[in-house]
């Protein structure tokens, strides 16, 4: 056979070559998936783990919840106020804002609450329409509250549990000296003295209630009460002739204006010479009881009255001589009278009972009595009145 004829030889090595390096990537390509695979499944592997022990922590799990919770909120306050129908009224009238949509559309300018109150002008006649709303004008939510109108005719009012002369005064915005003097002497000397269902006359002004007598004439009755006849003429209910004003006995008579005297009650007291060794007041006084104060000093009330348990005790204010102590018919029912030697007497009434006796001498702070509901009282209490020089003084003044 002729060399002509013969076949080329094949590139044997090349393709040994070739079929080595495709081994050696195809291995390394083995290699590096599997070494990745392998560190994927350790770090996922760690991952989990260390996710796992972090989660068992309950203030991570708090922590996370809260923080998704704010997250979540945040998200639906910006969604919802996109798309929300409000009005935005700036206070310098300068331009209020309407917003539908998160469009912005000027409407008029609406003035101050100041304003508003006194200049309905200020506010806009047309309402303003975006799309499908309506805004119109709204009532303004300010309110004038008119002054108390004078009551016009006499009421009957019925004592309730817990009323005090005070507290229905300032219920009809009037003194409670009217009303002590509208009800009769009784509630005139015993304004604490109220029983339940009660009736009281009310009358619409400050002043009194008169009576007509015996001899009464209108100039008399002014000049008692100390106000001008024309003060009585003139008033409406008196229903009088104000050309030639009649009265009858038993006739009611209202004195706007009209006042009364004080009469202070009168205890019968010791008024012998004060023994050379008894006890002097200092001038410094002290409680004599303890307690909540039921009624405080004013006109006809010139005393404090301290309420307190039945039996709790009642001490000296201040050291001194009993020149009084028994029972007073004028209302204080049992009680104590102490001379401080000073120009000063403390009085104590209402006691249930009293341990001291006339010419005792007693030292600051001992004990002379209980607290009681003698003589005209409503319930136990304590009536403690400091006097100077004979006139009932104000123990606020002087209390520490």
């Amino acid at each position: 056979m002729s060399s002509g004829s013969e076949a080329a030889p094949k590139p044997v090595l090349g393709r040994r070559l070739f079929h080595f390096r495709s081994r050696i990537y195809l291995t390394r390509s083995a290699v590096t998936t599997a070494s990745s695979e392998g560190v994927r499944s350790w770090v996922s592997g760690h991952t989990r783990k260390w996710l796992s022990a972090r989660w068992a922590d309950d203030l991570l799990r708090s922590r996370v919840a809260a923080h998704t919770s704010i997250i979540l909120l945040i998200a639906l306050v910006i969604v919802f106020a996109n798309r929300s129908l409000y009005v935005i009224p700036m206070m310098d009238g300068t331009l209020a804002r309407l917003v539908l949509l998160g469009q912005r559309v000027p409407v008029a300018p609406i003035a101050p609450p100041s304003l508003l109150a006194t200049d309905s002008s200020l506010l806009p006649n047309v309402p303003v329409a975006q799309d499908d709303a309506i805004l119109m004008r709204a009532a303004v939510p300010y309110t004038i509250m008119p002054a108390q109108r004078p009551r016009a005719e006499i009421t009957t009012y019925v004592v309730k549990p817990g009323d005090t002369i005070f507290g229905i005064a300032a219920q009809f915005n009037i003194k409670p000296e009217t009303i002590m003097w509208a009800n009769g002497r009784f509630v005139e000397d015993n304004p604490d003295l109220l029983r339940v269902g009660q009736e009281l006359i009310i009358l619409p002004v400050d002043g009194v209630y008169h009576q007509v007598g015996k001899g009464d004439t209108i100039g008399k009755i002014a000049a008692t009460f100390k106000v001008d006849p024309s003060a009585i003429i003139d008033y409406p209910l008196n229903n009088l002739d104000k050309d030639d004003p009649q009265i009858q006995v038993g006739q009611r008579l209202i004195v706007p204006g009209g006042t009364k005297p004080y009469v202070p009650r009168q205890v019968v007291a010791y008024n012998g010479p004060i023994p050379q060794n008894a006890n002097k007041g200092s001038g410094s006084f002290g409680w004599p009881a303890s307690g909540s104060i039921s009624q405080g000093y004013w006109g006809r009330h010139r005393a404090i009255d301290i309420g307190s348990w039945e039996g709790a005790p009642v001490t000296a204010a201040d050291s001194g001589f009993v020149v009084a102590a028994g029972w007073d018919s004028s209302g204080y029912g049992r009680m104590v009278l102490i001379d401080h030697g000073n120009g000063f007497q403390t009085l104590y009434a209402h006691l249930k009972v009293f341990y001291v006796k006339v010419g005792d001498s007693v030292a600051k702070g001992q004990k002379i009595g209980e607290v009681g509901a003698t003589g005209n009282a409503t319930g136990p209490h304590l009536h403690f009145e400091i006097l100077q020089n004979g006139v009932q003084r104000n123990p606020f003044g002087f209390l520490p």
